[in-house]
């Protein structure tokens, strides 16, 4: 099933707060740049492009920083947006952002 790559799924990720990415600058960095969207106004020109999101790996496909730790415990089974689209069931269950999707 595909996911969607929308705010409502960007809020339900878990991937922010993964092992995975707990030691990473770029997804650190990303972050900044997420809140700084998020207080501007709707009108604003900053938009949450699949580059400037460190997550929803399972829409997006694999991660874009590369200097994520593939060695931490993954908390995709624990996704609400991986539970409500059965994900367990893709050719990559877990590790959406070390693993591409296939499509």
């Amino acid at each position: 099933m595909q996911v969607d790559f929308s705010m409502e799924n960007i809020r339900r990720c878990l991937c922010l707060e993964c092992p995975v990415q707990r030691e990473s600058r770029c997804v650190r960095d990303k972050k900044k740049i997420m809140l700084l969207i998020t207080q501007q106004d709707l009108d604003s020109a900053m938009r949450m492009d699949t580059d400037r999101v460190p997550g929803v790996y399972c829409s997006t496909g694999r991660a874009i920083c590369r200097d994520i730790d593939p060695h931490e415990e993954c908390l995709c089974s624990g996704c609400e947006v991986w539970k409500e689209h059965i994900l367990s069931e893709n050719d990559v269950s877990e590790y959406f952002c070390i693993k591409k999707v296939s499509r």
